[in-house]
């Protein structure tokens, strides 16, 4: 499944929208601080946002998808989504929600 098929979900699903790397990254930061990675993944909030600074900042246009069991038993999954894609146009982009 490629990682843009989620803009297909139901618009309900898609929390945020942004226009710049830096915001799309400040978010995840806050999304991590709510959501821990257990510390037993070994791997500092630090790295992993600098890797999606990185990945999105790609003149590709990529894309991340992160899930992950925080220090509860329930799942969180995130996709962070380039859009308009450079080199992909469907499906459409989705409005602020």
């Amino acid at each position: 499944m490629e990682i843009r098929n989620w803009l297909k979900k139901p618009p309900r699903l898609i929390r945020n929208t942004f226009h710049t790397i830096d915001d799309a990254v400040a978010w995840m930061a806050g999304e991590l601080e709510q959501h821990p990675f257990p510390d037993s993944y070994g791997t500092s909030n630090q790295t992993r946002l600098a890797h999606l600074r990185q990945t999105l900042g790609q003149t590709a246009g990529s894309d991340i998808a992160w899930g992950w069991y925080p220090n509860t038993s329930q799942y969180v999954s995130y996709a962070i989504i380039t859009c308009p894609h450079p080199h992909h146009h469907q499906p459409p982009c989705p409005q602020n929600p």
